[in-house]
Protein backbone atom coordinates (compact mmCIF):
# COMPACT_ATOMS: atom_id res chain seq x y z
CA UNK A 1 0.00 0.00 0.00
CA UNK A 2 1.30 3.47 -0.92
CA UNK A 3 0.95 5.30 2.40
CA UNK A 4 2.60 8.37 0.84
CA UNK A 5 -0.36 8.83 -1.53
CA UNK A 6 -2.80 8.49 1.38
CA UNK A 7 -0.93 10.99 3.55
CA UNK A 8 -0.56 13.50 0.71
CA UNK A 9 -4.29 13.26 0.00
CA UNK A 10 -5.21 14.47 3.50
CA UNK A 11 -6.56 18.00 3.81
CA UNK A 12 -5.04 20.28 6.46
CA UNK A 13 -7.95 19.46 8.78
CA UNK A 14 -7.62 15.70 8.18
CA UNK A 15 -3.89 15.95 8.90
CA UNK A 16 -4.53 17.67 12.23
CA UNK A 17 -7.12 15.07 13.20
CA UNK A 18 -4.83 12.18 12.27
CA UNK A 19 -1.90 13.57 14.27
CA UNK A 20 -4.20 13.97 17.27
CA UNK A 21 -5.35 10.40 16.71
CA UNK A 22 -1.73 9.17 16.70
CA UNK A 23 -0.92 11.04 19.91
CA UNK A 24 -3.93 9.49 21.63
CA UNK A 25 -2.69 6.01 20.64
CA UNK A 26 0.96 6.52 21.59
CA UNK A 27 1.67 5.18 25.05
CA UNK A 28 5.39 5.94 24.91
CA UNK A 29 7.02 9.32 24.33
CA UNK A 30 9.76 7.91 22.08
CA UNK A 31 7.36 6.55 19.42
CA UNK A 32 8.52 7.68 15.98
CA UNK A 33 5.27 7.25 14.04
CA UNK A 34 4.38 10.94 14.27
CA UNK A 35 7.88 11.90 13.07
CA UNK A 36 7.56 9.49 10.14
CA UNK A 37 4.18 10.95 9.26
CA UNK A 38 5.55 14.51 9.27
CA UNK A 39 8.52 13.53 7.10
CA UNK A 40 6.27 11.87 4.50
CA UNK A 41 3.82 14.77 4.65
CA UNK A 42 6.66 17.20 3.83
CA UNK A 43 7.66 15.11 0.81
CA UNK A 44 10.95 13.77 2.18
CA UNK A 45 12.49 11.22 -0.24
CA UNK A 46 11.78 7.72 1.12
CA UNK A 47 15.38 6.60 0.74
CA UNK A 48 16.47 9.27 3.24
CA UNK A 49 13.81 8.73 5.89
CA UNK A 50 15.42 5.85 7.85
CA UNK A 51 18.63 7.86 8.26
CA UNK A 52 16.68 10.87 9.52
CA UNK A 53 14.73 8.67 11.93
CA UNK A 54 17.53 6.53 13.34
CA UNK A 55 20.74 8.40 12.54
CA UNK A 56 21.93 5.66 10.20
CA UNK A 57 20.55 3.26 7.60
CA UNK A 58 18.03 0.94 9.23
CA UNK A 59 15.56 -0.32 6.63
CA UNK A 60 14.14 -3.11 8.78
CA UNK A 61 13.14 -0.77 11.58
CA UNK A 62 11.78 1.72 9.02
CA UNK A 63 9.61 -0.91 7.30
CA UNK A 64 8.22 -2.09 10.65
CA UNK A 65 7.40 1.50 11.61
CA UNK A 66 5.81 2.10 8.18
CA UNK A 67 3.61 -0.97 8.66
CA UNK A 68 2.39 0.33 12.03
CA UNK A 69 1.73 3.77 10.53
CA UNK A 70 -0.18 2.12 7.67
CA UNK A 71 -2.38 0.25 10.16
CA UNK A 72 -3.05 3.51 12.00
CA UNK A 73 -3.99 5.25 8.74
CA UNK A 74 -6.47 2.49 7.88
CA UNK A 75 -8.01 2.58 11.35
CA UNK A 76 -8.28 6.37 11.25
CA UNK A 77 -9.89 6.47 7.80
CA UNK A 78 -12.35 3.73 8.69
CA UNK A 79 -13.24 5.31 12.04
CA UNK A 80 -13.71 8.79 10.59
CA UNK A 81 -15.93 7.57 7.76
CA UNK A 82 -17.89 5.28 10.06
CA UNK A 83 -18.63 8.19 12.38
CA UNK A 84 -19.32 10.78 9.70
CA UNK A 85 -20.86 8.91 6.81
CA UNK A 86 -22.91 6.10 8.29
CA UNK A 87 -24.18 7.61 11.55
CA UNK A 88 -27.73 8.01 10.17
CA UNK A 89 -27.69 4.50 8.70
CA UNK A 90 -26.47 2.97 11.94
CA UNK A 91 -29.00 4.94 13.97
CA UNK A 92 -31.83 3.41 11.93
CA UNK A 93 -30.51 -0.12 12.48
CA UNK A 94 -30.09 0.61 16.20
CA UNK A 95 -33.73 1.69 16.43
CA UNK A 96 -34.86 -1.50 14.66
CA UNK A 97 -32.74 -3.65 16.99
CA UNK A 98 -34.01 -1.77 20.04
CA UNK A 99 -37.61 -2.25 18.85
CA UNK A 100 -37.07 -6.01 18.57
CA UNK A 101 -35.67 -6.15 22.10
CA UNK A 102 -38.64 -4.16 23.42
CA UNK A 103 -41.05 -6.56 21.69
CA UNK A 104 -39.30 -9.50 23.32
CA UNK A 105 -39.84 -7.79 26.66
CA UNK A 106 -43.57 -7.31 25.91
CA UNK A 107 -43.20 -3.53 25.62
CA UNK A 108 -45.31 -3.33 22.49
CA UNK A 109 -46.25 0.36 22.29
CA UNK A 110 -42.73 1.83 22.67
CA UNK A 111 -41.45 -0.87 20.30
CA UNK A 112 -44.01 0.08 17.65
CA UNK A 113 -43.27 3.78 18.11
CA UNK A 114 -39.53 3.21 17.66
CA UNK A 115 -40.10 1.02 14.62
CA UNK A 116 -42.24 3.72 12.97
CA UNK A 117 -39.47 6.22 13.63
CA UNK A 118 -36.89 3.90 12.05
CA UNK A 119 -39.13 3.31 9.01
CA UNK A 120 -39.69 7.01 8.40
CA UNK A 121 -35.97 7.79 8.67
CA UNK A 122 -35.05 4.89 6.37
CA UNK A 123 -37.50 6.19 3.74
CA UNK A 124 -35.92 9.66 3.90
CA UNK A 125 -32.45 8.18 3.40
CA UNK A 126 -33.46 5.61 0.74
CA UNK A 127 -32.15 2.81 2.98
CA UNK A 128 -33.89 -0.12 1.31
CA UNK A 129 -31.94 -2.74 3.26
CA UNK A 130 -32.99 -1.16 6.56
CA UNK A 131 -36.59 -0.96 5.35
CA UNK A 132 -36.54 -4.68 4.57
CA UNK A 133 -35.52 -5.33 8.19
CA UNK A 134 -38.11 -2.88 9.48
CA UNK A 135 -40.99 -4.38 7.48
CA UNK A 136 -39.87 -7.88 8.47
CA UNK A 137 -40.15 -6.91 12.14
CA UNK A 138 -43.52 -5.20 11.62
CA UNK A 139 -44.95 -8.34 10.00
CA UNK A 140 -43.49 -10.53 12.75
CA UNK A 141 -45.35 -8.58 15.44
CA UNK A 142 -48.37 -7.40 13.46
CA UNK A 143 -50.66 -9.74 15.44
CA UNK A 144 -50.05 -7.47 18.46
CA UNK A 145 -51.41 -4.44 16.59
CA UNK A 146 -54.85 -5.20 15.11
CA UNK A 147 -55.25 -1.53 14.15
CA UNK A 148 -52.46 -1.85 11.53
CA UNK A 149 -53.68 -2.05 7.92
CA UNK A 150 -51.94 -5.27 6.89
CA UNK A 151 -52.80 -4.81 3.22
CA UNK A 152 -51.23 -1.35 3.18
CA UNK A 153 -48.15 -2.64 5.00
CA UNK A 154 -47.82 -5.47 2.47
CA UNK A 155 -47.95 -3.04 -0.46
CA UNK A 156 -45.31 -0.81 1.15
CA UNK A 157 -43.02 -3.79 1.75
CA UNK A 158 -43.47 -5.05 -1.81
CA UNK A 159 -42.73 -1.61 -3.28
CA UNK A 160 -39.58 -1.37 -1.20
CA UNK A 161 -38.53 -4.85 -2.30
CA UNK A 162 -38.95 -3.84 -5.95
CA UNK A 163 -36.86 -0.72 -5.38
CA UNK A 164 -34.19 -2.76 -3.63
CA UNK A 165 -34.05 -5.15 -6.60
CA UNK A 166 -33.98 -2.18 -8.99
CA UNK A 167 -31.05 -0.68 -7.09
CA UNK A 168 -29.15 -3.98 -7.21
CA UNK A 169 -29.84 -4.30 -10.94
CA UNK A 170 -28.42 -0.82 -11.47
CA UNK A 171 -25.35 -1.75 -9.42
CA UNK A 172 -24.79 -4.75 -11.70
CA UNK A 173 -25.36 -2.69 -14.87
CA UNK A 174 -23.06 0.00 -13.51
CA UNK A 175 -20.30 -2.56 -12.96
CA UNK A 176 -20.69 -3.98 -16.49
CA UNK A 177 -20.66 -0.55 -18.14
CA UNK A 178 -17.66 0.71 -16.15
CA UNK A 179 -15.75 -2.49 -16.98
CA UNK A 180 -16.38 -1.98 -20.70
CA UNK A 181 -15.59 1.75 -20.64
CA UNK A 182 -12.31 1.24 -18.79
CA UNK A 183 -11.01 -2.18 -19.82
CA UNK A 184 -12.96 -3.51 -22.79
CA UNK A 185 -13.34 -0.65 -25.28
CA UNK A 186 -13.19 -3.16 -28.13
CA UNK A 187 -16.79 -4.08 -27.20
CA UNK A 188 -17.97 -0.56 -28.11
CA UNK A 189 -18.49 -1.34 -31.80
CA UNK A 190 -22.02 0.05 -31.70
CA UNK A 191 -20.92 3.27 -30.03
CA UNK A 192 -20.76 4.17 -26.38
CA UNK A 193 -24.25 5.65 -26.04
CA UNK A 194 -25.86 2.62 -27.74
CA UNK A 195 -23.87 0.19 -25.59
CA UNK A 196 -24.96 1.97 -22.38
CA UNK A 197 -28.61 1.92 -23.48
CA UNK A 198 -28.47 -1.79 -24.34
CA UNK A 199 -26.93 -2.75 -20.99
CA UNK A 200 -29.52 -0.72 -19.06
CA UNK A 201 -32.26 -2.43 -21.08
CA UNK A 202 -30.71 -5.87 -20.47
CA UNK A 203 -31.07 -5.29 -16.72
CA UNK A 204 -34.64 -3.97 -17.19
CA UNK A 205 -33.71 -0.56 -15.85
CA UNK A 206 -36.24 2.20 -16.46
CA UNK A 207 -35.14 5.57 -15.12
CA UNK A 208 -37.77 7.18 -12.88
CA UNK A 209 -38.26 9.05 -9.60
CA UNK A 210 -38.09 5.86 -7.51
CA UNK A 211 -34.31 5.74 -7.93
CA UNK A 212 -32.23 6.58 -4.88
CA UNK A 213 -29.99 9.62 -4.80
CA UNK A 214 -26.90 7.42 -5.12
CA UNK A 215 -28.40 5.45 -8.02
CA UNK A 216 -29.16 8.60 -9.97
CA UNK A 217 -25.61 9.77 -9.34
CA UNK A 218 -24.32 6.45 -10.70
CA UNK A 219 -26.41 6.91 -13.84
CA UNK A 220 -25.01 10.40 -14.36
CA UNK A 221 -21.47 9.15 -13.85
CA UNK A 222 -21.99 6.46 -16.50
CA UNK A 223 -23.42 8.79 -19.13
CA UNK A 224 -20.85 11.50 -18.31
CA UNK A 225 -18.02 8.99 -18.85
CA UNK A 226 -19.62 7.78 -22.08
CA UNK A 227 -20.03 11.34 -23.41
CA UNK A 228 -16.44 12.14 -22.45
CA UNK A 229 -15.05 9.15 -24.34
CA UNK A 230 -17.36 9.81 -27.30
CA UNK A 231 -16.62 13.58 -27.34
CA UNK A 232 -20.36 14.02 -27.62
CA UNK A 233 -21.96 15.90 -24.74
CA UNK A 234 -24.56 17.33 -27.11
CA UNK A 235 -26.33 13.99 -27.56
CA UNK A 236 -25.86 13.08 -23.89
CA UNK A 237 -27.22 16.35 -22.46
CA UNK A 238 -30.96 15.45 -22.68
CA UNK A 239 -30.30 12.23 -20.74
CA UNK A 240 -28.14 14.09 -18.21
CA UNK A 241 -30.79 16.81 -17.76
CA UNK A 242 -33.60 14.27 -17.35
CA UNK A 243 -31.66 12.45 -14.64
CA UNK A 244 -30.82 15.70 -12.86
CA UNK A 245 -34.49 16.76 -12.89
CA UNK A 246 -35.32 13.55 -11.03
CA UNK A 247 -32.65 14.42 -8.48
CA UNK A 248 -34.13 17.91 -8.02
CA UNK A 249 -37.43 16.31 -7.00
CA UNK A 250 -35.68 14.86 -3.96
CA UNK A 251 -36.12 18.03 -1.90
CA UNK A 252 -34.15 17.03 1.19
CA UNK A 253 -30.38 16.74 0.72
CA UNK A 254 -29.22 14.71 3.70
CA UNK A 255 -25.66 15.15 4.91
CA UNK A 256 -24.70 11.68 3.70
CA UNK A 257 -26.03 12.52 0.22
CA UNK A 258 -24.17 15.82 -0.15
CA UNK A 259 -21.07 14.13 -1.58
CA UNK A 260 -23.15 12.70 -4.45
CA UNK A 261 -25.02 15.97 -4.91
CA UNK A 262 -21.77 17.92 -5.35
CA UNK A 263 -20.56 15.33 -7.87
CA UNK A 264 -23.84 15.64 -9.76
CA UNK A 265 -23.55 19.44 -9.90
CA UNK A 266 -20.00 19.03 -11.21
CA UNK A 267 -21.29 16.72 -13.97
CA UNK A 268 -23.96 19.29 -14.88
CA UNK A 269 -21.49 22.19 -14.98
CA UNK A 270 -19.03 20.18 -17.07
CA UNK A 271 -21.67 18.99 -19.54
CA UNK A 272 -22.94 22.53 -20.15
CA UNK A 273 -19.41 23.86 -20.52
CA UNK A 274 -18.61 21.19 -23.10
CA UNK A 275 -21.64 22.23 -25.20
CA UNK A 276 -20.59 25.90 -24.77
CA UNK A 277 -23.52 26.94 -22.59
CA UNK A 278 -21.37 29.00 -20.24
CA UNK A 279 -24.31 30.67 -18.47
CA UNK A 280 -25.77 27.35 -17.34
CA UNK A 281 -22.31 26.01 -16.46
CA UNK A 282 -21.79 29.05 -14.19
CA UNK A 283 -25.19 28.45 -12.59
CA UNK A 284 -24.30 24.88 -11.62
CA UNK A 285 -20.85 25.95 -10.41
CA UNK A 286 -22.57 28.43 -8.08
CA UNK A 287 -24.82 25.67 -6.71
CA UNK A 288 -21.79 23.42 -6.36
CA UNK A 289 -19.93 26.07 -4.38
CA UNK A 290 -22.91 26.50 -2.05
CA UNK A 291 -23.04 22.76 -1.33
CA UNK A 292 -19.27 22.63 -0.78
CA UNK A 293 -19.55 25.33 1.89
CA UNK A 294 -22.36 23.52 3.73
CA UNK A 295 -21.61 21.56 6.91
CA UNK A 296 -18.82 24.02 7.79
CA UNK A 297 -17.12 23.44 4.46
CA UNK A 298 -16.76 19.70 5.01
CA UNK A 299 -16.37 18.94 1.29
CA UNK A 300 -14.57 22.14 0.28
CA UNK A 301 -11.04 20.74 0.12
CA UNK A 302 -12.24 17.57 -1.60
CA UNK A 303 -13.86 19.40 -4.52
CA UNK A 304 -12.01 22.73 -4.70
CA UNK A 305 -9.91 21.64 -7.70
CA UNK A 306 -12.97 20.32 -9.54
CA UNK A 307 -14.67 23.69 -9.08
CA UNK A 308 -11.52 25.59 -10.06
CA UNK A 309 -11.04 23.48 -13.20
CA UNK A 310 -14.47 24.03 -14.77
CA UNK A 311 -14.69 27.64 -13.59
CA UNK A 312 -11.32 28.47 -15.16
CA UNK A 313 -12.39 26.84 -18.44
CA UNK A 314 -15.63 28.84 -18.45
CA UNK A 315 -13.72 32.05 -17.77
CA UNK A 316 -11.15 31.34 -20.46
CA UNK A 317 -13.64 30.47 -23.18
CA UNK A 318 -15.84 33.42 -22.21
CA UNK A 319 -13.03 35.82 -23.05
CA UNK A 320 -11.61 36.20 -19.52
CA UNK A 321 -8.33 34.37 -20.08
CA UNK A 322 -6.27 36.60 -17.76
CA UNK A 323 -8.57 35.83 -14.83
CA UNK A 324 -8.56 32.10 -15.65
CA UNK A 325 -4.75 32.02 -15.73
CA UNK A 326 -4.50 34.09 -12.53
CA UNK A 327 -6.87 31.72 -10.66
CA UNK A 328 -4.83 28.68 -11.63
CA UNK A 329 -1.48 30.38 -10.95
CA UNK A 330 -2.73 31.39 -7.50
CA UNK A 331 -3.89 27.85 -6.74
CA UNK A 332 -0.60 26.29 -7.85
CA UNK A 333 1.47 28.76 -5.81
CA UNK A 334 -0.59 28.46 -2.62
CA UNK A 335 -1.65 24.82 -2.42
CA UNK A 336 0.35 22.56 -0.12
CA UNK A 337 -0.83 19.39 -1.84
CA UNK A 338 0.14 17.97 -5.22
CA UNK A 339 -1.73 19.83 -7.93
CA UNK A 340 -4.21 17.77 -9.94
CA UNK A 341 -2.78 17.00 -13.43
CA UNK A 342 -6.04 18.29 -14.94
CA UNK A 343 -5.31 21.72 -13.42
CA UNK A 344 -1.80 21.72 -14.86
CA UNK A 345 -3.07 20.66 -18.29
CA UNK A 346 -5.64 23.48 -18.21
CA UNK A 347 -2.78 25.89 -17.51
CA UNK A 348 -0.96 24.51 -20.58
CA UNK A 349 -4.06 25.10 -22.74
CA UNK A 350 -4.46 28.71 -21.58
CA UNK A 351 -0.76 29.58 -21.94
CA UNK A 352 -0.61 27.99 -25.40
CA UNK A 353 -3.62 30.00 -26.55
CA UNK A 354 -1.89 33.18 -25.35
CA UNK A 355 1.30 32.35 -27.26
CA UNK A 356 3.26 31.76 -24.02
CA UNK A 357 4.88 28.66 -25.47
CA UNK A 358 7.93 28.45 -23.22
CA UNK A 359 5.78 28.81 -20.10
CA UNK A 360 3.39 26.16 -21.47
CA UNK A 361 6.29 23.80 -22.15
CA UNK A 362 7.63 24.42 -18.65
CA UNK A 363 4.30 23.22 -17.23
CA UNK A 364 4.25 20.22 -19.57
CA UNK A 365 7.67 19.24 -18.21
CA UNK A 366 6.12 18.93 -14.74
CA UNK A 367 4.43 15.69 -15.81
CA UNK A 368 7.09 13.31 -14.50
CA UNK A 369 5.17 10.03 -14.26
CA UNK A 370 5.15 7.29 -16.87
CA UNK A 371 2.53 7.07 -19.61
CA UNK A 372 1.04 3.99 -17.96
CA UNK A 373 0.62 5.93 -14.69
CA UNK A 374 -1.28 8.74 -16.43
CA UNK A 375 -3.33 6.36 -18.54
CA UNK A 376 -4.42 4.36 -15.49
CA UNK A 377 -5.45 7.43 -13.49
CA UNK A 378 -6.57 9.94 -16.11
CA UNK A 379 -7.33 7.91 -19.23
CA UNK A 380 -6.09 7.77 -22.79
CA UNK A 381 -8.07 10.87 -23.81
CA UNK A 382 -6.10 12.97 -21.29
CA UNK A 383 -2.82 11.63 -22.66
CA UNK A 384 -3.81 12.47 -26.23
CA UNK A 385 -4.58 16.08 -25.24
CA UNK A 386 -1.25 16.35 -23.41
CA UNK A 387 0.71 14.98 -26.38
CA UNK A 388 -1.11 17.18 -28.90
CA UNK A 389 -0.28 20.22 -26.78
CA UNK A 390 3.35 19.09 -26.68
CA UNK A 391 3.36 18.84 -30.48
CA UNK A 392 1.92 22.34 -30.89
CA UNK A 393 4.34 23.95 -28.43
CA UNK A 394 7.37 22.19 -29.93
CA UNK A 395 6.25 23.40 -33.38
CA UNK A 396 5.72 26.99 -32.26
CA UNK A 397 9.14 27.04 -30.55
CA UNK A 398 10.68 25.58 -33.73
CA UNK A 399 12.10 22.56 -31.92
CA UNK A 400 12.17 20.61 -35.18
CA UNK A 401 13.82 17.45 -33.84
CA UNK A 402 11.37 17.26 -30.94
CA UNK A 403 8.39 17.72 -33.26
CA UNK A 404 9.68 14.98 -35.54
CA UNK A 405 10.25 12.59 -32.63
CA UNK A 406 6.97 13.41 -30.89
CA UNK A 407 4.92 13.14 -34.09
CA UNK A 408 6.39 9.74 -34.93
CA UNK A 409 5.83 8.55 -31.36
CA UNK A 410 2.24 9.90 -31.39
CA UNK A 411 1.33 8.06 -34.59
CA UNK A 412 2.80 4.82 -33.26
CA UNK A 413 1.33 5.09 -29.76
CA UNK A 414 -2.20 6.01 -30.85
CA UNK A 415 -2.33 4.21 -34.20
CA UNK A 416 -5.60 2.35 -33.54
CA UNK A 417 -7.30 5.42 -32.09
CA UNK A 418 -6.24 7.62 -35.03
CA UNK A 419 -7.71 5.08 -37.47
CA UNK A 420 -11.03 4.96 -35.60
CA UNK A 421 -11.34 8.62 -34.57
CA UNK A 422 -12.07 10.88 -37.55
CA UNK A 423 -11.43 14.14 -35.67
CA UNK A 424 -7.99 13.06 -34.48
CA UNK A 425 -7.04 11.61 -37.86
CA UNK A 426 -8.00 14.87 -39.55
CA UNK A 427 -5.92 17.00 -37.16
CA UNK A 428 -2.81 14.78 -37.35
CA UNK A 429 -2.98 14.65 -41.15
CA UNK A 430 -3.07 18.45 -41.50
CA UNK A 431 -0.45 18.97 -38.78
CA UNK A 432 1.89 16.53 -40.54
CA UNK A 433 1.41 18.31 -43.86
CA UNK A 434 2.19 21.71 -42.33
CA UNK A 435 5.23 20.37 -40.48
CA UNK A 436 6.68 18.52 -43.47
CA UNK A 437 6.20 21.47 -45.81
CA UNK A 438 5.70 24.85 -44.03
CA UNK A 439 5.20 26.58 -47.39
CA UNK A 440 2.03 24.58 -47.97
CA UNK A 441 0.02 27.03 -45.85
CA UNK A 442 0.38 29.59 -48.68
CA UNK A 443 -1.00 27.27 -51.35
CA UNK A 444 -4.56 28.17 -52.27
CA UNK A 445 -5.83 24.63 -52.94
CA UNK A 446 -4.48 23.39 -49.59
CA UNK A 447 -5.94 26.33 -47.68
CA UNK A 448 -9.34 25.90 -49.32
CA UNK A 449 -9.38 22.17 -48.60
CA UNK A 450 -8.49 22.63 -44.94
CA UNK A 451 -10.67 25.68 -44.34
CA UNK A 452 -13.72 23.85 -45.68
CA UNK A 453 -13.31 21.27 -42.92
CA UNK A 454 -13.05 23.80 -40.09
CA UNK A 455 -15.80 26.35 -40.67
CA UNK A 456 -17.82 27.70 -37.75
CA UNK A 457 -20.94 26.04 -39.12
CA UNK A 458 -19.31 22.61 -39.48
CA UNK A 459 -17.99 22.81 -35.91
CA UNK A 460 -21.13 24.15 -34.22
CA UNK A 461 -21.88 20.79 -32.57
CA UNK A 462 -18.24 19.80 -32.06
CA UNK A 463 -16.71 19.26 -28.62
CA UNK A 464 -15.13 22.47 -27.34
CA UNK A 465 -11.69 20.91 -26.88
CA UNK A 466 -11.58 19.59 -30.44
CA UNK A 467 -12.58 23.06 -31.65
CA UNK A 468 -9.57 24.40 -29.71
CA UNK A 469 -7.17 22.12 -31.60
CA UNK A 470 -8.82 22.89 -34.95
CA UNK A 471 -8.52 26.59 -34.09
CA UNK A 472 -4.75 26.20 -33.97
CA UNK A 473 -4.78 24.95 -37.58
CA UNK A 474 -6.94 27.88 -38.69
CA UNK A 475 -4.76 30.39 -36.84
CA UNK A 476 -1.66 28.87 -38.44
CA UNK A 477 -3.15 29.16 -41.92
CA UNK A 478 -4.44 32.71 -41.33
CA UNK A 479 -1.45 33.97 -39.39
CA UNK A 480 -3.90 35.12 -36.70
CA UNK A 481 -3.70 34.98 -32.90
CA UNK A 482 -4.77 31.61 -31.53
CA UNK A 483 -6.93 32.81 -28.62
CA UNK A 484 -9.00 35.23 -30.70
CA UNK A 485 -9.35 32.60 -33.44
CA UNK A 486 -10.54 30.04 -30.89
CA UNK A 487 -13.22 32.34 -29.46
CA UNK A 488 -14.40 33.24 -32.98
CA UNK A 489 -14.88 29.55 -33.82
CA UNK A 490 -17.04 28.76 -30.79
Amino acid sequence: MDITAIIQSFSTEDSKLFKAYLRSKNRRTDTKNLTLYNLIRKGTPLKEIDILLYGSANRNAYHALSKRLQDSLIDFIATQNFENETSDDMQVFKWILAARILYEQDLHKPAQKLLKKATQKAKELDLHTALIESYHTQFQYSHLHPEVDLQKLTQAAQQNQQRFIQQEQLNMAYAHIKRILIFEEHLLKKGIQKTVEEILAAFHIEINETFTFKSLYQLLEIINTAAHLDHNFGDALPFITHTYNLIKKKDIIQEKQRFYHIQVLYFMANAHFRVRDFEQATHYLSLMNTEMNAENGKWKSRFRENLLLINSFVLNYSGNSSLAIADIDNHISTTKQKVDPDILLAQVVFLTQQGEYKAALSTLNKFKHTDSWYEERLGIDWMIKRDLLSLINYYELEYIDLVHSQLRSFKRKYKKIILSEVRLERFIKVFSQIFNDPTIVKKANFRESVMSQFTVDSLKDEDIFMVSFFAWIKATLDGSKLYETTLAML
